[in-house]
């Protein structure tokens, strides 16, 4: 992942993520190795969109 990835572009990232995981989902089933490898990389993307949203308030209090 980019180092200087904004806000908004992670959001961007994670709302077609989960798209392409409902897809998948509907497609192949919830248990589908597919569904959950997308899904973990999901996780971690949310993730990374908490830590720095925590990191932007601290630094702005």
């Amino acid at each position: 992942m980019n180092a200087t990835i904004n806000d908004n572009e992670l959001l961007e990232q994670i709302d077609l993520l989960r798209m392409k995981m409902i897809e998948i989902g509907i497609e192949k089933g919830l248990n589908n190795i597919e569904t959950i490898s997308i899904s973990m990389e999901l996780d971690q993307l949310l993730f990374t969109y908490q830590s720095l949203s925590l990191v932007n308030r601290n630094l702005s209090e």
